[in-house]
Parts: structure tokens; C-alpha cells; sequence
């Protein structure tokens, strides 16, 4: 349904995601994990056609249903998106336009693609809100987005990206700036709208526990590149690169008080001066000669696994 097929984005001439590759099929959950800086919104705005800053794909392909993306007008890119494609983005307070009511925001959606009437626009957007458990929707149509608490507001924006049931919706970090039990919330009702409508979802985050009941296929990002993918049972219970291993020892367990919290030490290389070799051997702690010298191509195992690592699965 969506591929992504070697792509390379650059910021003058500076690459920023290098090689990228990424294969959904209809109804499937696939989540992009990485850090903040990793480059997975660069990925998926490319997706959208929303790159901002001068960012190009210099390199691959991208299509959508077997349509290339990369050669779309301005025209065909607004069609596209809310109707096949949809966004939910991470802060809905400023995704959300501060000066128009929520109901006017939905109808727009509606009345823009799919040329419908002021007053059934009204009934579908209350029946949205409704359904992603909004409470006196009729109210709440008529209520601007500082009116809304952050949960609410974050149920408005899967309402508006499921308005046109869409083939595919990304979700980047949709539950970044809520509480934990507001976060349990949101992943739950996207979750379910997910299987009701059969839509495909990429689920973008820095988390390993906000995929762990969700996903059914995990790609781990660092500085521009794929290190790993794997079905995601056996990519939590078995990681094969250091980092993502270093990733899910930074997850708090309430669930296990012996459990140590470790960080990973240093921090993501600058886009215009990344180090020789395997981009992660400055912070890994199984560096080896060779992860100095060449990038690890990504390469699959016999079980179908792929991983970037010279080292992958010798460490404990």
C-alpha cells in the first residue's frame, strides 16, 4: 500500500535520512522508534509532501498504491491528504487553529473532499465526535480548541483524521504532551478506530511502551537510518542492535521495582558531521574495529529479521 524505497532526504545538500526503506500493507501497524532527532517526522512529512526548510528527496521513491508520490502537483498533494492519507500530530493545541471552533475545523474536512452540504457536514462531524467518545458533542462542535482539555483536544484530531477513512493514518508521538492515563486513553481508541475501519497506521514515537500492545511491526531509527525491524513480539523480547536494546532499558517498569533504569550516553550525531563507520559506535558499548571503519550494511537473518550490526546479538 505505502513503500518507501531507498529514499534519501537532504537539507542543502546535507543528508539527513540516508537509504530508507519501509513496506505497509493494508491494515497493518508498523511503528517508527528513535529518538527525538532520528528523523522519523522528516520521514513521514516526506510522505506527505509537507518537507519544509528546503528538505528534498534526492534520492528513491516513494507510492502510494503503486502511484508515485514524488510526482504529485500541489493540487493532487491536497487531495490527497485527510482522504487517503491522514495526520495526527503530536501537540494538538497547535495543530488545531486557534481562532475557529472545532465543528468549523471538521466540516472543512468533509466540505473539502467530498463536496457535501453546511448541514451534513454538522451531523458527520457530531457523529466524529461522538465516536471518539467526546462527550456533549453538540457542545463541544461549537467550543474553540483552548476550550478543550489536552485528551479531548488529542480525540478531536483522530476524529478529524479518520473523517474520510483514509487507507493509511500516521500518528507521530500522539501522546506526547498528556498525561499517562490520558495517554492509556488516546492509544486505546486509536487502537480500536484502527481495527473498526481496517486503516493502516504508522505510529511514530520515541517509546518503546506506547508500541508494546499495538504494533505488529517495529523499525528502530538512528540518525537517518533503519538499525532494525522485526515483528514487534520478537524484536521486544530479543533485540538484536545495541541500541534498541539501549532503548528498552530506558523504559520505567511500574511493574518491576528491581529493574535499573540505564540511559544511554551521549547523544545523536550532528546531520553534516557524522562519524566513520556505523553511526552509533561513539555511545555503543560493544564497538568493535570494524564498526569504526564501514557502515553494517542491513542485512536479514534466516527468521526474516533485519538489523545494521556488525556485533548483532552477541551482547546479553
Amino acid at each position: 500500500m505505502l513503500k518507501l524505497d531507498n529514499v534519501t532526504i537532504s537539507y542543502k545538500n546535507v543528508p539527513t535520512v540516508q537509504n530508507f526503506n519501509l513496506d505497509m500493507k493494508e491494515g497493518q501497524i508498523v511503528s517508527l522508534v528513535g529518538e527525538s532527532g532520528s528523523g522519523k517526522t522528516t520521514v513521514i512529512r516526506a510522505v506527505l509532501g509537507l518537507l519544509a526548510g528546503g528538505g528534498k528527496v534526492t534520492e528513491g521513491s516513494i507510492t502510494f498504491e503503486g502511484e508515485d508520490l514524488l510526482s504529485y502537483t500541489p493540487e493532487q498533494w491536497r487531495k490527497l491528504r485527510g482522504s487517503d492519507i491522514s495526520m495526527i500530530f503530536q501537540d494538538a493545541l497547535t495543530a488545531l487553529n486557534p481562532v475557529m471552533t472545532i465543528g468549523k475545523q471538521m466540516d472543512e474536512i468533509y466540505r473539502c473532499h467530498e463536496k457535501i452540504s453546511k448541514k451534513e457536514a454538522k451531523m458527520r462531524s457530531i457523529k466524529a465526535l461522538k465516536a471518539v467518545g467526546i462527550p456533549d458533542a453538540e457542545l463541544r462542535y461549537h467550543a474553540f480548541p483552548h476550550e478543550l482539555s489536552g485528551g479531548m483536544r488529542q480525540r478531536v484530531l483522530i476524529a478529524m483524521a479518520f473523517a474520510c477513512e483514509p487507507e493509511v493514518i500516521i500518528a507521530d508521538e500522539p501522546t506526547t504532551a498528556l498525561d499517562v492515563t490520558i495517554q492509556a486513553q488516546i492509544l486505546e481508541l486509536l487502537s480500536k478506530m484502527q481495527k473498526e475501519k481496517q486503516t493502516a497506521l504508522l505510529l511514530i514515537t520515541h517509546d518503546l511502551s506506547v508500541v508494546r500492545s499495538m504494533a505488529d511491526r517495529i523499525a528502530v531509527m538512528y540518525s537517518g537510518k533503519i538499525v532494525e525491524e522485526a515483528p514487534a513480539k520478537e524484536l521486544l523480547e530479543n533485540p538484536l542492535h545495541p541500541y534498541t536494546k539501549g532503548l528498552m532499558a530506558a523504559v520505567a517498569r511500574l511493574d518491576d521495582d528491581k529493574k535499573e533504569f540505564v540511559q544511554i550516553p551521549g547523544h545523536l550525531p550532528d546531520p553534516a558531521d557524522k562519524p566513520a563507520g556505523c553511526y552509533f559506535h561513539p555511545r555503543c558499548p560493544y564497538a568493535a574495529t570494524a564498526c569504526r571503519k564501514a557502515m553494517p550494511l542491513l542485512t536479514q537473518n534466516e527468521q526474516g529479521r533485519k538489523v545494521r550490526c556488525y556485533e548483532a546479538g552477541k551482547f546479553k
